[in-house]
C-alpha cells in the first residue's frame, strides 16, 4: 500500500469512528428521552390505576347504601302494610270470641263479611284489585281455563264461572283466575258422532 492509500484508510477509519461516537451520543440522548418519557408515562399509569381503585371502592360503597336503602324501604313498606291489618286481626279475635259465646251463626257470618270488606279495603289502597272474571271473554295473561262446558247459547270462551279469584297488583297480575269457559259445539262435532253412531 502506498502512503497515499494508507491515510485515505486512516482518514476513512477516523470519520467511522466519529461517526459512531455521534451516532452513540445519539443513541444515548434518544436513551435519556426514553427513559424520561417512561418514568412520566409509568407515573401517569400509576395515577390512573390509584383512581380507578378509588373509584372501584366508591362504587362498592354506593352498592352497598343502595341495598341498605332498598331494605330500609321494603322494611317501612312492610310495616305500614302490617299496621293497617292489624286492627283486622283485632276484629277476627272479636269475631270469634262473639261465636264461641254465641249461638247466633248470622251475626257471626255478618262480622266475617265486614271483615272481609275492611280487608279488601286495606289490600286495595295497597294497590290489590281482584280481576273481572265472569261474562269477560277469555284472556290467557288473567284467566287460567279449568273446565269447559258446551253451551251454544253463549260466544265461544266466555267465563261462564270463577273457581278462584284473580288479583292485580297495580298493572301485574299476581294470580290468574280460575275459570271455566263456554264451548260453541260445531255441526262437524254433532255429524261425525251421528255418523259413528250408525255404523
Amino acid at each position: 500500500m502506498t502512503e497515499v492509500q494508507k491515510k485515505e484508510q486512516e482518514q476513512k477509519e477516523e470519520e467511522a469512528k466519529e461517526v459512531e461516537e455521534v451516532e452513540a451520543e445519539v443513541t444515548s440522548t434518544e436513551v435519556e428521552t426514553l427513559k424520561k418519557e417512561l418514568g412520566e408515562k409509568t407515573r401517569l399509569a400509576e395515577d390512573y390505576l390509584s383512581q380507578l381503585k378509588y373509584l372501584q371502592a366508591d362504587f362498592e360503597n354506593y352498592k352497598k347504601m343502595v341495598a341498605r336503602e332498598r331494605e330500609m324501604y321494603e322494611m317501612r313498606a312492610t310495616e305500614e302494610l302490617i299496621k293497617s291489618l292489624l286492627p283486622l286481626i283485632d276484629n277476627l279475635e272479636i269475631a270469634i270470641a262473639s261465636a264461641k259465646q254465641n249461638e247466633d251463626r248470622a251475626s257471626f257470618v255478618e262480622g266475617i263479611e265486614l271483615i272481609y270488606k275492611d280487608l279488601m279495603a286495606v289490600l286495595g289502597e295497597e294497590g290489590l284489585k281482584p280481576l273481572k272474571a265472569v261474562g269477560e271473554k277469555f284472556d290467557p295473561y288473567k284467566h287460567e281455563v279449568i273446565m269447559t262446558v258446551i253451551d251454544n247459547g253463549l260466544p265461544e270462551d266466555t267465563v261462564l264461572e270463577e273457581l278462584e279469584k284473580g288479583y292485580m297488583l297495580g298493572s301485574k297480575v299476581i294470580r290468574t283466575a280460575k275459570v271455566k269457559v263456554s264451548k260453541v259445539k260445531s255441526t262437524e262435532d254433532s255429524s261425525q258422532i251421528k255418523g259413528g253412531e250408525d255404523a
